[in-house]
């Protein structure tokens, strides 16, 4: 129901603020990914009216469906579910911002894919701190060697990282994943060097994002809060 839609907005939007203040941080420097997967295009739509551009979504015909019904040219489209190398082809210069790149197989396919539509993809590394098989995401150990292999491929633009942490229903239990996201961006940032910018951390569900805020999330992924239940 698109009723509500724009309180429910403004609530989040409060909330984050309220949180990037108790952490000493500017509330503008935090986007809002509104995740709108499965929801249909008008309570997108009356989103947008309530002045939100960033959307979500988990699945690449659904998003390709929603960019070609949604046609506000203010609107940035996210990828943040799990990518498989076959829809690359469906993404590649169609999203702004793909969350959840893990591996080199995907960087060399989104590489491939971007250089034949002659544009630059933007991209984050996904890292799985929860070691849960359940999900993707690159271990610790091997964030490395995927960052190298990004920075070689000039049609992809490396923004940072992004990580979904074990499910728990408060927020605080996921407070030590979030930190540790931000300190191996931090260690990854120093030993690059400056031969890129990881500032990008896509952290923070409808649950939990002022604990990811306050542990330096500059992107939250916020659905049910928004849209409520799927």
């Amino acid at each position: 129901m698109a009723e509500g839609i724009a309180e429910r907005l403004a609530a989040v939007r409060q909330g984050m603020a309220e949180a990037a203040r108790r952490a000493g941080r500017d509330p503008g420097e935090v986007t809002l990914v509104a995740v709108s997967k499965t929801k249909p295009v008008e309570e997108i739509q009356a989103a947008i009216r309530a002045g939100q551009v960033d959307f979500g979504e988990n699945y690449a015909q659904e998003l390709r469906e929603k960019m070609a019904e949604v046609s506000d040219p203010r609107v940035r489209w996210h990828f943040i579910g799990h990518l498989q190398t076959n829809k690359v082809k469906h993404l590649a210069g169609e999203a702004a911002l793909i969350h959840s790149v893990d591996s080199v197989k995907l960087l060399e396919e989104l590489e491939k894919r971007a250089a034949g539509k002659g544009l630059v993809q933007e991209i984050l590394l996904e890292v799985n701190l929860g070691g849960e098989e359940s999900k993707s995401g690159m271990t610790e150990a091997g964030l490395p060697e995927v960052i190298e292999a990004a920075l070689l491929r000039p049609h992809l633009k490396l923004r940072g990282l992004m990580t979904m942490p074990p499910y728990f229903p408060e927020g605080e239990p996921s407070r030590p994943f979030y930190r540790r996201l931000r300190e191996l961006r931090d260690q990854e940032q120093a030993r690059l060097l400056g031969r890129a910018e990881l500032r990008e951390l896509s952290m923070g569900l409808s649950h939990d994002f002022q604990v990811a805020i306050e542990e330096g999330a500059t992107m939250v992924r916020v659905g049910t809060a928004i849209f409520g239940a799927r």
